[in-house]
């Protein structure tokens, strides 16, 4: 057996490797996960994000309390956000709503906050019918057809829709942090 074989193999095996490693990533559903820690027990953990979902979450148009729970420290509730794109192409047509899902976990010392499941809703009143974007996701595919718009398009309204959530979503996680916070150093 000669030095090239082994060497051959290795490269061969690197090539494999490295194939393997730049496989594309497939799209995930965007989610917004943040924890907050405070010094006091679960009922009054509870208490305060209750409060905080009223003065944050509580505020956005439709805003739904779905569940609470004050014994296992879980609210439950959906809200949402009116859109209007920066576009001209599609514009009547896609301006409608982004709809969230927030879930709330409190327990000793700790706030959990869940926002996902966020989902674009077109205007439904125009003429052609409104155009629907879906389920926001983060990825490669992120964007699959949407009816009525090309391709391009449909990526810089994804883009936009993705940009607006996430500046609306961050702020109001900031509110419902600073409201959490508020009052509750020892």
């Amino acid at each position: 057996m000669t030095v090239r074989h082994p060497i051959l193999l290795l490269l061969l095996l690197a090539l494999l490797c490295s194939a393997l490693v730049q496989a594309p990533q497939a799209a995930t559903a965007i989610t917004y996960d943040r924890s907050i820690g405070v010094a006091l027990n679960g009922i009054q953990i509870f208490d305060k994000a209750n409060e905080a979902w009223t003065w944050t979450f509580g505020r956005e148009p439709g805003a739904k309390l779905l569940r609470s729970d004050r014994g296992d420290g879980l609210i439950e509730g959906t809200a949402r956000f009116n859109f209007r794109s920066e576009m001209l192409t599609g514009r009547e047509e896609t301006m409608g709503v982004v709809q969230y899902r927030v879930v709330i976990r409190t327990t000793a010392g700790e706030c959990r906050v869940v926002v996902s499941e966020l989902t674009h809703t077109g205007n439904r009143n125009t003429a052609k019918g409104g155009i629907h974007v879906g389920l926001l996701r983060r990825g490669e595919d992120a964007v699959d057809h949407v009816r009525g718009m090309s391709r391009s398009n449909a990526k810089r309204l994804h883009d936009e829709l993705t940009a607006q959530s996430d500046t609306r979503v961050t702020a109001l996680l900031r509110a419902f942090e600073g409201r959490m916070r508020a009052g509750s150093a020892p």
